[in-house]
C-alpha cells in the first residue's frame, strides 16, 4: 500500500494518508480534503519512513 504526506489548505495540518483513498478528513479543522486536488509532499510503502516524514515536515513547518 502505497502513504504520502499531504498538508492541509485551510489550516496547514500536516498528515499522513493512505494514497489508494480519494478523500481523508483533517483531524485539526475537519475539513474534507480531495487528494487529487493536493500536492503529495512524500509517497512511501513504508508506515515507519511516512511516520518520518510527518515529523520533519512538521519540524520544517514551525
Amino acid at each position: 500500500m502505497k502513504f504520502g504526506v499531504i498538508i492541509c489548505p485551510q489550516c496547514k495540518q500536516v498528515k499522513g494518508v493512505a494514497l489508494s483513498s480519494k478523500t481523508t478528513r483533517c483531524i485539526r479543522c475537519g475539513k474534507t480534503l480531495e487528494l487529487k486536488k493536493l500536492k503529495i509532499f512524500y509517497e512511501t510503502d513504508s508506515q515507519e519512513k511516512l511516520s518520518q516524514a510527518i515529523g520533519i515536515l512538521n519540524a520544517e513547518m514551525s
